[in-house]
Order: C-alpha cells, then sequence, then structure tokens
C-alpha cells in the first residue's frame, strides 16, 4: 500500500497523513494516533522520498563532525558518541534522512557543508563545537538552511540551540572542592575561542569571587587538546612552581588525562596528596586509581532534543527553542577532603 492508497482510506490528505507519521506537533494526537492504527492495520510503511514530495520538504538532516583542532580526538570521546546516540533515538522513529560527514581540516570542513547543502539537499543542519561569530552560520542562513547549534554564544541572535550549563557546572564542581577545605584550586581550560571553554572559565572566576578566594594567574592553564603530552608537561611544571596546589579541574576528559600523567611523574598520589576532577571523562575515570571524580551531563538528551528542534521547524508558528542541560558530580575516590 501506498501513502496515497492511505490517504484514501482515511479521508485525510497526503500531507496530513505524512506529518502525522513524522510525529509533528501541528497534527492532533487523536489524529496521528487513527493514521499509526490505519498503517499498522495494512502494513504500511512511508517511503521517505514519496513523504519528501508529498509535503514538498526534503526533511534532510546534515551533521559534519570536525576531526581537527580541538576536535582531533573527538572520535576518542565517547561522550561525543553520546550525543549521536540521543540523534539516533530520535532519527529512528521519523520519516527523515541523515547525512553525517567527516572533516580533518578546515577546507575539508568548508567542503562538507557545501556538499550537504548542494548536493544532499539538506534543509537542516546540527552545528557543534560554535565559536563567537562563527562563519558557518552566515553561510547556513545565506542558503536559507535551518540550524540547531550544539552549544551557544552571545553575539548570535533568533536560534535554537542545546547546550550544557558550562558556568553552572563549574559552580558546582568549585563548591564540591571548597566544601571539602580546598583553597588553591587549579582549572585547566582549553583554547578559549570556543564558547564552552569561555563560560566554564566564567564559572571558575565567578566561583572565586563567590567563595572569597584571590584569582592566582598560576593556578590557570589553556592547553590544545590535541596534545597530551603538552598538557601533562605543562601541569607538572604549574605543579612545581605551585606545590600549594591541592585540586586540580579538567576541562577535557584529555587534559584530564595529562593531569594522571603529571601526577605520576612527580609521585603525587591522586585522591591523597592531589585532587582530580574532570569534565565528560567516561574514557579516563578508570584509568587511574582510584577511579576519577567526573562531572557528566546527558549527552543522549541533548542529541534527542537537537532533533527535535529541527524538526518542528517545519511548524508555521516556530520560535527559537533552547535547551540548558544541567551537570551532576559522579563521585568516585580521587577528591580528598583536607
Amino acid at each position: 500500500m501506498d501513502i496515497k492508497t492511505l490517504s484514501r482510506k482515511l479521508g485525510l490528505s497526503i500531507t496530513t497523513v505524512s506529518r502525522a507519521l513524522g510525529g509533528y506537533s501541528d497534527v492532533s494526537d487523536k489524529t496521528r494516533k487513527r493514521v499509526k492504527q490505519f498503517a499498522k492495520k495494512y502494513n504500511y510503511a512511508p517511503n521517505p522520498n514519496a513523504s519528501r514530495l508529498a509535503s514538498g520538504k526534503s526533511n534532510t538532516i546534515g551533521f559534519v563532525v570536525s576531526l581537527f583542532g580541538i576536535n582531533s580526538n573527538t572520535l576518542n570521546q565517547s561522550s561525543f558518541f553520546e550525543f549521536i546516540a540521543g540523534m539516533n533515538n530520535k532519527l529512528h522513529t521519523e520519516d527523515v534522512q541523515f547525512f553525517m560527514m567527516f572533516a580533518n581540516n578546515a577546507e575539508e570542513e568548508k567542503r562538507a557543508y557545501k556538499k550537504l547543502i548542494n548536493v544532499q539537499k539538506v534543509d537542516k543542519i546540527i552545528l557543534h563545537n560554535l565559536k563567537t561569530k562563527d562563519p558557518r552560520i552566515a553561510m547556513l542562513r545565506k542558503n536559507k538552511i535551518k540550524f540547531v547549534t550544539w552549544g551557544r554564544t552571545k553575539d548570535l541572535k533568533n536560534y535554537s540551540w542545546v547546550d550544557l550549563d558550562n558556568e553552572g557546572a563549574v559552580n558546582t564542581v568549585m563548591k564540591y572542592l571548597i566544601e571539602k577545605n580546598h583553597k588553591y584550586i587549579s582549572y585547566i581550560n582549553v583554547i578559549e575561542n570556543y564558547n564552552f571553554a569561555f563560560q566554564r572559565r566564567q564559572g571558575y572566576m565567578n566561583s572565586l569571587k563567590k567563595f572569597n578566594i584571590k584569582y592566582n594567574d598560576n593556578y590557570y592553564l589553556s592547553v590544545r587538546t590535541e596534545e597530551p603530552e603538552q598538557s601533562a608537561s605543562l601541569i607538572k611544571q604549574m605543579l612545581i612552581k605551585n606545590p600549594e596546589i591541592t585540586a586540580l579541574i579538567c576541562s577535557t576528559e584529555y587534559s584530564g588525562v595529562g593531569a594522571i600523567k603529571a601526577c605520576k611523574e612527580l609521585d603525587k598520589k591522586i585522591g591523597k596528596d592531589i585532587s582530580i576532577i574532570t569534565f565528560d571523562g567516561p574514557v579516563v575515570e578508570y584509568l587511574t586509581s582510584p577511579a576519577l571524580t567526573a562531572v557528566t551531563h546527558p549527552r543522549k538528551q541533548l542529541g534527542l532534543k537537537a532533533i527535535e528542534m529541527l524538526l518542528d521547524m517545519d511548524n508555521k508558528n516556530y520560535k527559537p527553542q533552547s535547551y540548558l542541560a544541567k551537570a551532576k558530580i559522579i563521585e568516585r575516590g580521587s577528591v580528598h577532603k583536607i
């Protein structure tokens, strides 16, 4: 059975049937339920191409994974795959095509977006690792491509995004450490032209003020995620020059690797001589004994929400949406009380 026959049996338009099966919010629950019951009764399976022709929408989503700069270790981060898994959970229930491409450098990234737009004819894209004044935004708007960003920036207006409450997450970590009587707390960040890194630094600075701790520039590091050996060396030098430091907050799991290496080389026992807590750490949490205390957040939910927002954009009355996920601390044995 095709969608035309199904529509005739239901006494509904092809567009209404297509949108009901796609789960769009502009179709009533009663109609959606009735359409799905008929589809099941007659063993109807949606034809993606036919549905797109019927609705006049390509309903195709694109996602470019950048494997350079700060993202060079992206495929090693299980937390990144959690986001993709969340997208996939939603995509499986929708009449949507999804194209994911990979880019090893900035030039490949440009070509990937051009291919998604001009060859694959996507009408929706998810952007990740948003930068201030990100040139990809202008490109997408010029081509009238709908988009959701994984991350946010103050210089952009009227857009939909999903993100972690980065500033709030660092504040939670600082409060946790201070309650364990830590005062000499180092923050190890990544390069700050990425908005999440800037937000996390703001969280660190604001927390110091909140808890009446004087900022010490020697306790703050900005490292390149793609160079773990460099991270380890810089952290080691910092600990030698500032032996009073009792806690390290690592902005990514890879700076966490560097922190572990530096502490081992200095014969500092993690969880006794020094405390380490890391963001985004599913990979490194168990690389040391005791296992690392970590900051985690629902990346699967972020991925799912991003797809939901993109699909909702086909509604005439759509307004920009946002979803801010709260972090929580998974306590293990790498943080000690002084």
